[in-house]
């Protein structure tokens, strides 16, 4: 290697060669510059540096494009180093590996050393981009949790169902009664005996129904085809998935039977700011019907509602290939022979009915929780929450729509009711205010005593 500094009494030998050939030499025609292919710097080696008395003279780098560092594509062949020597590759990388020549001659070598640095930092970029701690993913996943989900609006877009809730010629009212015990346990229950707070510390409900239009719910294909998915099929990464509003309540109040059509959603694309809806997301099609669904119980379910024609299902579905569409009234399909219905079942698709207070959604920026009761088998599936998470934008009334986080929320502590519960005519369980207050562990049989017979939560 060269020597770092100059012999006493003046100038090095070496000095005064490369400053006469500095002075004699011309640069080399751009013709004469050569390109680093990828990964062609040789191995450390300990052969000497040419001298320039082989002929050789560092030239001025260029570079052709800026680098990215997040770019994979770039690299030394992006490079032209205008070096006419053969020997230039290997003192690229020997320059590199010693910072031992005259201070008077950095400044000829300072763009090779830079070079050398900026490829340092592109595969240190890349080595960072590329490495993901173990627990990175539970964590960053976390943040957002914090920093976005804690400060949300949420919408529940699912109907209560019990005794009483409207339901179509194909359903039954479902029924609820006490939960019994149905296998003797000795020194606890008798078969057929109600669970009771006074005697068990719990009580519990049997439930009856059937399939059919009941409440909020997603259909699966197994009700229509005999080759499709039932709900137990429904994977879990359907769980959470971009939601669209598409709202037609104004063409709905004007034609009750409105049947929507493909234009309208060309135009929610277009007039909503939203581009083309994202594939895999969720589309709801607001149509007011939901507004009076608490008078349909005793008026009987309206026979003209809205739908959703048959061509604008095919195109959500094989156009922007959406995880599937939900509406406000118990039935997608208000066709005759229910072709709407019969398609997407036969194509294996899901949608959703029964939907509850979109007018309290807005159109876009908002995500939905789809949840089902995964009963094997089962080929509808009524028994599920599906919830619109929005941001808390300032623009929105906080008092007309959605609920916030409150501090007992985040510990999963609810709110007691004001009076004991007790089951009604109808087999619910409601509040009742005359009920007195059960004194618990008074029993032997009942659970949740500690061994002094006292209740473990006070």
């Amino acid at each position: 290697m060269f020597s770092s500094s100059p012999a006493k009494g003046g100038p090095s030998k070496m000095s005064k060669i490369f400053k006469k050939r500095s002075k004699t030499q011309e640069p080399p025609p751009p013709s004469q510059s050569i390109e680093l292919p990828n990964s062609e710097f040789p191995t450390p080696n300990t052969t000497p540096v040419p001298s320039p008395a082989r002929g050789f003279t560092p030239k001025r780098i260029t570079l052709r494009q800026e680098l990215d560092p997040f770019n994979v594509s770039a690299s030394a062949s992006n490079i032209d180093l205008g070096l006419d020597d053969p020997d230039a590759k290997r003192l690229l990388h020997d320059v590199s590996m010693s910072y031992t020549f005259p201070c008077k001659y950095w400044l000829r070598l300072t763009p090779i050393i830079l070079l050398t640095s900026t490829f340092s930092s592109i595969i240190t970029s890349l080595a960072l981009r590329s490495y993901k701690p173990y627990d990175g993913s539970a964590k960053d996943y976390h943040k957002i949790w914090e920093k976005y989900f804690i400060n949300s609006r949420y919408i529940d877009l699912t109907r209560e169902v019990g005794p009483g809730s409207p339901v179509d010629d194909f359903t039954v009212m479902p029924t609820l009664t006490n939960g019994k015990c149905w296998k003797y346990i000795e020194g606890f229950c008798e078969v057929g005996e109600e669970f009771t707070y006074t005697d068990h510390g719990f009580v519990g409900t049997e439930v009856r129904f059937n399939e059919g239009s009941l409440g909020s719910g997603i259909e699966v294909p197994a009700k229509w085809n005999e080759y499709g998915a039932t709900i137990s099929d429904v994977p879990g990464s359907v769980s959470l998935r971009p939601l669209y509003v598409i709202d037609v309540t104004s063409k709905v109040e004007s034609d009750a039977s409105y049947v929507v059509s493909v234009q309208d959603i060309l135009d929610f694309e277009e007039e909503g700011f939203t581009g083309e809806i994202a594939e895999g997301s969720v589309v709801a099609f607001r149509s007011g019907w939901g507004k009076k669904y608490n008078t349909y119980t005793d008026d009987g379910i309206p026979s003209e509602f809205s739908s959703v024609s048959l061509e604008a299902l095919k195109f959500l579905h094989m156009d922007r290939k959406v995880l599937m569409h939900g509406v406000e009234p118990l039935d997608t399909d208000s066709s005759e022979n229910k072709l709407g219905a019969a398609w997407l079942a036969h194509n294996n698709r899901l949608w959703m009915k029964g939907l509850a207070r979109l007018d309290e959604v807005p159109q876009h920026g908002c995500l939905i929780t789809l949840t089902t009761f995964p009963l094997k088998g089962l080929t509808s599936g009524n028994f599920g929450r599906h919830v619109a998470i929005c941001p808390d934008h300032n623009f929105y009334d906080a008092a007309s729509w959605g609920e916030k986080f409150h501090t007992n929320d985040q510990g999963g502590e609810l709110n007691l009711k004001e009076h004991p519960l007790r089951r009604g005519t109808n087999g619910v369980m409601v509040v009742d205010k005359d009920a007195d207050p059960t004194e618990y562990c008074k029993s032997v049989t009942s659970l949740g005593c500690d061994e002094e017979g006292n209740p473990v939560w006070e």
